[in-house]
């Protein structure tokens, strides 16, 4: 790896379009190894603001104004952080020549659930719960009926939970229909899944590189009514399950694509079924 120097003319520059919390760890890291930060969000004083070198406010869904941003500051690698972005920027942003982490076609399948799901069941074929997708409160009710009941409702683009719910009852939908309104992102579209009845679930951070692909030991998750309680490393599992994680995640990221650090999550059942979470 080569070191360089902030604020030189030949540092290495990363891009954080996002600066929540997580970002704000990323530029932490990145500023140690010494690497110039720019952070970029739709508010002043986002968390990664507050300890990158340099920093912006801009609408997030703004194509030209991600691109002016970009173009000004001439990152060697942009990191998009949150799902609520002007993707057709990234694709722009590749043809320009500028490299997306850990490219702009992950970005667009993952950054939406709608996206992310139909490649993983059909372009993969891989085992994730039964699933439909609706645009109106008709469309829900119809497609929880066919899947049954209870069922998990969120918006196609969101995070940390919001919009989510599950369903219990067909009363519950008028409900879950305006929760999902929540929505950080777009909720114009939902995605409506079969409850897994799982034992545990995981992270399995899959790590892409010019040498091969790498595994970071399991990380367990608890979470209570949608919110996270804690998270531990390393996710005490079966070998045979670890393993099957390990082959369904790096399915997943060699049909992504790109090199970068990849959290692939499940829902696992102690009968050794693992069922990818997206």
């Amino acid at each position: 790896m080569t070191f360089t120097t902030t604020l030189k003319e030949d540092a290495i520059k990363i891009m954080l379009l996002g600066s929540g919390e997580l970002g704000k760890e990323v530029a932490i890291e990145a500023q140690r190894l010494g690497i110039e930060v720019i952070a970029v969000d739709k508010y002043e004083n986002a968390p990664a603001h507050l300890v990158a070198n340099r920093s912006y406010a801009i609408d997030m869904q703004d194509e030209e104004a991600i691109l002016d941003v970009i173009e000004k500051e001439q990152p060697s690698y942009i990191l998009p952080e949150v799902e609520a972005i002007s993707i057709s920027a990234l694709f722009e942003a590749e043809k320009r020549g500028f490299h997306v982490i850990p490219n702009a076609e992950a970005v667009n399948k993952t950054m939406n659930r709608k996206n992310i799901r139909l490649f993983a069941s059909e372009a993969l074929g891989l085992l994730t719960s039964d699933f439909a997708f609706v645009t109106s409160l008709a469309g829900l009710r119809e497609a929880s009926e066919r899947i049954g009941f209870p069922c998990v409702i969120k918006p196609v683009m969101s995070s940390s939970g919001h919009g989510q719910s599950i369903a219990k009852t067909a009363d519950a939908l008028s409900s879950s229909w305006e929760i999902a309104k929540e929505a950080r992102g777009d909720a114009s579209e939902l995605i409506v899944e079969a409850f897994v009845d799982f034992d545990y679930e995981i992270t399995l951070l899959t790590v892409r590189n010019e040498t091969g692909t790498v595994f970071c030991d399991a990380i367990g998750h608890v979470q209570k009514a949608g919110d996270f309680v804690l998270s531990w490393q390393p996710m005490q599992m079966s070998p045979k399950t670890l393993a099957k994680a390990k082959e369904i995640a790096k399915t997943v990221t060699d049909g992504l694509g790109g090199r970068g650090i990849f959290g692939v999550e499940f829902f696992c059942q102690r009968r050794r079924r693992v069922f990818l979470r997206t």
